[in-house]
């Protein structure tokens, strides 16, 4: 009797179909991994010797300095930040506490030219420094490693803070007040108890900042930094090879796979849990220890979403303004992101549906795990890979079946990308509405003689609809501020928001690229709203 009340409706579906189902959504995934190794089968002798020879020392010395630089800014900034809002009380903490959350609305190369703006030799800030210090130098040009390094960090801690925070307002005081007994004082009692208790949170928030820092095109571009992305891009169309470039996307892809297992290692079997849940009273900062932390998370915001925004703002030239260039753009922008989000949700949803009702599946929660691997992988790299499956798929037709279809240069391959790439979203965000659907609700509803189509209308979308919202808002705006997948593969002369930025912003036109970058601005609230708004 229990085993049949555990059982939604779509259960009945046949064990085989089901399966055969999930592969299929996992198909395109299973794709993109076999073109990335099927281009070993092109050997590229001269290209590998010029990568050799000048890019590989420099790139893979970059990407790892780089992501350690980020690794160790998100990390003391996030996790800094989280324990002083969750137990701390300080002036303007309330409105500290989701405003912290602002850069994460900032695509990140759009923080790199604002901030080319603001730390240009011209710009107020230097000549002010070479007025104070009679030195004819700059004070910081923002470009290279340490450039990158700080912008990233300071755009990307919010996935550590974010995490972290819930951690911390999930710990009881047992834990804490025991080692304060044993006569550690705080800062040694947070080391030894209340980190710790949070490592599962810290390391899933590090993995995102670490992929995002791997996965970045844009930023280190505009700041003069190589790393796989920049070099990837560069082997498709500087030295125009395709093959060459899918091999370095593979090594990417390895370094990927690497954060990933280090992600699994570090939480191990962490599961703690405290015998008290007696929340811990929040220290109260008075004076000049109050008024510092306020202080310090005032200076983060206006860094990382504050100044930014204000160098946008003083760049935008109404009289010069490209109106229909700009309509142009943000209409494909808008169109395209739809177009992917109502694509993931249908696919992300289906196969969530499919996961629920039959959850001891291994071979289903196989082909889930495999879909849902896009996530990870940058965009350049599915770029390399989607292009490579449209030509070979280009050919086939041709050669087998007569047809000579445009396949590549169309929207197809950039609808292709960007769904492998953010299915795990709308995925993750249905599992979690389905998690809070109630299988007796079913079975009642199935009794009293209401319809397969009756009960999903009555009982299970109006639950789901939230999650099914926040689905697509995320898709729509990750879409939106996606760059290089839509750059890489996009039809000659049709550009997006993103991409518009990219091409203005390649020749030094701050200026004209300060209207898109304020609308992907405003387009990045959205989401930061929905996660202030499920959190409060």
């Amino acid at each position: 009797m229990s085993s049949a009340i555990t059982l939604i409706p779509a259960s009945r579906t046949p064990l085989w179909r089901g399966r055969l189902l999930a592969w299929l959504i996992a198909l395109p995934m299973l794709l993109v991994l076999a073109a990335l190794l099927l281009a070993w089968s092109q050997p590229q002798a001269e290209i590998w010797a010029h990568l050799r020879a000048y890019v590989l020392v420099e790139v893979i010395s970059n990407s790892v300095w780089l992501m350690l630089n980020v690794a160790i800014g998100v990390s003391v900034l996030g996790i800094g930040f989280a324990w002083l809002s969750a137990h701390c009380d300080y002036p303007g903490r309330r409105i500290l506490d989701w405003a912290l959350v602002l850069p994460l609305a900032m695509p990140t190369y759009v923080v790199a030219f604002a901030w080319i703006g603001v730390l240009d030799y011209s710009a107020p800030l230097q000549t002010s420094w070479r007025a104070l210090s009679g030195s004819r130098a700059s004070l910081f040009d923002g470009r290279g490693i340490l450039g990158a390094s700080v912008l990233l960090s300071l755009v990307l801690y919010p996935y550590v803070y974010v995490l972290a925070r819930s951690a911390f307002l999930r710990q009881g005081a047992a834990g804490f007040d025991a080692a304060r007994c044993l006569g550690h004082a705080p800062f040694s009692a947070f080391f030894r108890v209340a980190l710790p208790l949070i490592r599962p949170a810290w390391v899933a928030g590090l993995s995102l900042a670490l992929l995002e820092t791997l996965a970045d095109f844009g930023a280190v571009s505009i700041l003069g930094v190589d790393t796989f992305t920049t070099a990837i891009y560069k082997t498709w169309f500087g030295l125009f090879s395709l093959a060459g470039a899918a091999q370095l996307a593979t090594l990417l892809l390895l370094a990927v796979a690497s954060v990933l297992l280090l992600e699994h290692w570090l939480r191990g079997n962490s599961q703690r849990r405290e015998a008290s849940v007696r929340p811990q009273p929040r220290l109260r900062l008075q004076g000049g220890r109050g008024w510092l932390a306020s202080g310090g998370a005032c200076l983060l915001i206006a860094l990382g979403f504050g100044l930014p925004v204000l160098q946008l703002l003083s760049w935008l030239d109404l009289s010069n303004f490209d109106g229909s260039g700009l309509l142009a753009a943000s209409s494909n922008t808008l169109l395209l992101g739809m177009c992917v989000a109502t694509l993931v949700l249908l696919i992300g949803g289906g196969m969530a549906w499919l996961s629920h009702a039959k959850p001891s599946d291994g071979v289903r929660g196989s082909a889930e795990f495999v879909a849902t691997l896009g996530y990870a992988i940058p965009g350049t790299v599915l770029a390399v890979a989607v292009m490579g499956l449209l030509i070979a798929g280009q050919h086939w037709t041709s050669e087998h079946m007569g047809l000579e279809l445009a396949l590549v240069g169309s929207i197809l391959g950039v609808l292709i990308a960007l769904c492998v790439r953010f299915l795990r979203v709308g995925h993750g965000a249905v599992q979690a509405g389905l998690t809070q659907l109630r299988p007796s609700l079913f079975e009642s509803a199935r009794l009293l003689g209401a319809g397969r189509a009756q009960r999903w209308r009555q009982i299970a979308w109006p639950q789901l609809r939230p999650s099914a919202l926040a689905a697509m808002l995320l898709v729509l705006v990750e879409t939106m501020k996606e760059m290089p997948a839509t750059l890489m593969l996009r039809p000659f002369g049709w550009d997006t928001l993103a991409v518009r930025i990219y091409a203005q912003t390649a020749e030094g036109l701050w200026v004209q690229a300060a209207a898109p970058g304020l609308l992907l601005v405003a387009a990045g609230l959205l989401p930061v709203w929905w996660l202030v708004r499920s959190q409060h």
